[in-house]
């Protein structure tokens, strides 16, 4: 099935399953069928984790502050502007501008590193970047208050320092479900259960952590960013539901912005960037230049 027709009929479906319900709050249904073709914005969005001095921990999932400084220099230099998912919401809804030559970095996981060695280079180069943190990680790491480079989270204080900067935008990577033990493989569907008892699981947990938010920022994110990737169709609902404005992906394909087609901010696909290749090895191929 196409993948374009597949997903917005699952975002139809799942609204108007919502509406049923008095107590939630999202756009009309039109606002996820697709309206146009026309005017996309294509766009590589990348997917970040880990980001340590030590390259002998460079892998997949982890590049060195100069790997991650090439790849900011790359984008300076070639025109490319930085945006986060708000912007992206703010543009498909009519409300704002995307510049001429977009780019997003997002970091996933929310790793203590990501404040030692990523916010100092978003600093000097005037660069954002979208944070998704795992919330139950977060609320450890800020009662331990290890700052250790390998395995440290984020802690409440760090995030509110960044945010303050006007660079980092947090988003929600789960509370405790960014996990591949047992059955449930992250945020998941577990075979066999009911869909209303995983949409409960799901409603739970990334309501816990939105809680969170509200309590120890004044907001909450705006966005999903699926652990792993890994997608359950039953999980639409509960976004909506959630008030989410957004979902990031881990596909590796090209962004296609549409302004005025809301379905188009569900599921935003990202290309991993791992250990040995470079944002412009990514960017150039992605988008044929």
């Amino acid at each position: 099935m196409d993948y374009g027709k597949r997903i917005r009929r699952g975002l139809a479906t799942a609204v108007l399953v919502l509406m049923g319900s008095a107590m939630l709050s999202h756009p009309a249904v039109e606002t996820f069928l697709p309206q146009t073709e026309e005017k996309a914005v294509e766009m590589v969005v990348l997917m970040y984790h880990s980001v340590n001095s030590n390259s002998a921990k460079a892998g997949d999932y982890v590049i060195t502050p100069d790997a991650l400084r090439k790849d900011l220099e790359f984008l300076r230099q070639e025109g490319y502007e930085t945006v986060t998912v708000s912007q992206l919401v703010s543009y498909v809804r009519g409300q704002g501008e995307l510049p001429e030559k977009p780019v997003m970095l997002t970091f996933d996981d929310g790793y203590y590193n990501n404040y030692l060695n990523v916010f100092p280079l978003l600093q000097e180069y005037q660069a954002k970047a979208v944070i998704s943190i795992i919330g139950k990680e977060t609320d450890r790491y800020s009662q331990l208050d290890e700052n250790k480079e390998n395995y440290s989270h984020l802690t409440w204080p760090q995030i509110t320092e960044m945010e303050a900067s006007g660079l980092v935008e947090f988003q929600n990577h789960s509370y405790s479900l960014h996990t591949l033990d047992g059955s449930r493989l992250g945020s998941t569907k577990k075979q066999g259960e009911s869909t209303e008892a995983y949409r409960q699981v799901l409603r739970e947990d990334l309501g816990q952590l939105q809680q969170r938010f509200l309590e120890m920022t004044g907001h909450a994110p705006i966005a999903f960013t699926y652990p792993f990737g890994r997608i359950s169709e039953d999980s639409y609902a509960v976004v909506l539901e959630l008030g989410f404005s957004a979902s990031l992906d881990a596909q590796g394909k090209v962004y296609r912005v549409i302004q005025g087609e809301e379905s188009c901010l569900y599921r935003i696909p990202r290309y991993n960037r791992p250990w040995g290749v470079t944002a412009e090895q990514i960017i150039t191929k992605a988008l044929g230049e």
